[in-house]
């Protein structure tokens, strides 16, 4: 007789990994970074960072260039970004702590880029698709017996600050692990959409659609049973934005397809122009259908509104989180006036000096994978830009890990 000993092999970097992971999941909008309750989850969220980045920094072994280039660059990073800071908080002054975090959150996020090995940013993209999976199937097992069929019910309410005022609204909670936040009206009927642990559905649909890009275009082997379940996921939401990309995401996935197969590879050929003709009609008459709603017509507001405050101060914006895009929104919508895209957002308040290290970053990464023809991770990073546009996702941890990854 002798004792077994469980033997359980993970290695630092790999913890350092799933910390930053989840760290990027729940700062994305989630219900609990707006419970007040809660107030101090976001600086909870940044010492996650600082412990997941230091953990999987302070393991790494032989990356001394690289360190050395991340902190070059972090450095270069925090005093273009300090002056933009002087210049909000000399002149407004009340958000400037805001901007710290910001700040700190993107060097912090630019020195774990450089000391990253690619495998390990490949590992921490799947490592965020399988926390996504799991997000999506208890959403949608409460999605359906609970907000559709009514089989099960919700155990309380929660309040939140995602309010176009501040103010707290009561959502219906199902154990804290899926929140009703929006109803989608289609004739007259009512329907709760699948926001999850979301704020709101598109959210929700921005990480059902980041976890559909993993699967298809980062992996080398893609598992189609997920797909499926990411997309139906995606359906959930009523997302416009994430039926647009569901739809170019499986047309690029069946374009960039390979097959020795040559009686394949014809048919191929025949059906790509035609899938084409369909993709274009079925995302025109989307689009057509949203911009005839109500939602349509606050995101084109949003747009108007976002470009004329932007053309106030086009060059550093008119600060961090100040709201005086407020006077160019239509009247209509006064009692909803939060930014709907992330582009507006960022002009509107850091101008063309904040846009920079973004757009900059996006382009350079664009550069690289074009000359390396490398076309499925092309077209993750094109598909991922067009999440970030149309959804306000503007400075959370993990649009920022995708833009600084491109370095």
């Amino acid at each position: 007789m002798y004792d077994r000993k469980l033997v359980v092999n993970v290695s630092v970097p790999v913890v350092g990994l799933y910390l930053l992971a989840i760290t990027y999941v729940i700062d994305l909008r989630t219900v609990w970074t707006a419970m007040p309750k809660y107030g101090r989850i976001a600086d909870l969220l940044t010492g996650l960072l600082l412990v997941g980045a230091g953990t999987y920094i302070l393991s790494r072994k032989n990356y001394q260039r690289h360190f050395l280039n991340g902190i070059i660059t972090s450095v270069a990073l925090l005093v273009y970004l300090f002056l933009y800071y002087l210049r909000d908080n000399f002149i407004y002054g009340v958000y400037s702590q805001l901007v710290v975090r910001l700040i700190l959150r993107m060097c912090v996020i630019c020195l774990v880029c450089f000391a990253m090995r690619d495998e390990h940013k490949q590992k921490l993209y799947e490592i965020i698709e399988n926390i996504i999976l799991v997000i999506a199937v208890i959403s949608l097992v409460f999605w359906v017996a609970g907000s559709l069929l009514g089989i099960l019910h919700p155990n309380g309410v929660e309040y939140t600050t995602w309010s176009n005022d501040g103010s707290e609204v009561a959502i219906n909670k199902y154990y804290n692990l899926y929140f009703e936040t929006q109803v989608q009206n289609f004739g007259g009927v009512s329907i709760v959409r699948n926001s999850s642990i979301f704020t709101e559905a598109p959210m929700a649909s921005f990480m059902f659609g980041l976890a559909l890009l993993v699967e298809l275009f980062k992996k080398k082997d893609t598992d189609y049973k997920k797909a499926v379940l990411l997309i139906i996921a995606v359906v959930s939401t009523f997302s416009t934005t994430g039926y647009v990309v569901v739809i170019a995401a499986v047309f690029m996935k069946y374009l960039l397809s390979q097959s020795h197969n040559r009686v394949y590879s014809v048919i191929r050929m025949a059906v790509i122009p035609v899938a084409l003709i369909i993709l274009v009609i079925v995302a025109d008459r989307l689009l057509q259908s949203k911009l005839e709603s109500t939602s349509g017509s606050t995101r084109i507001d949003d747009f108007s509104a976002g470009f004329r405050a932007w053309m106030d101060h086009p060059f550093m914006g008119n600060g961090y989180y100040n709201n005086s895009y407020m006077q160019y929104m239509s009247t209509y919508r006064m009692k909803n006036t939060g930014f709907s895209n992330s582009l507006m957002q960022m002009l509107a308040y850091g101008g063309l000096y904040l846009l920079l290290p973004f757009a900059g970053s996006a382009a350079y990464g664009i550069f690289k994978l074009v000359r390396k023809k490398d076309w499925n991770e092309l077209t993750f990073v094109v598909l991922f830009l067009l999440m970030f546009i149309f959804t306000v996702v503007t400075f959370q941890m993990l649009p920022l890990y995708f833009f600084l990854s491109l370095l």
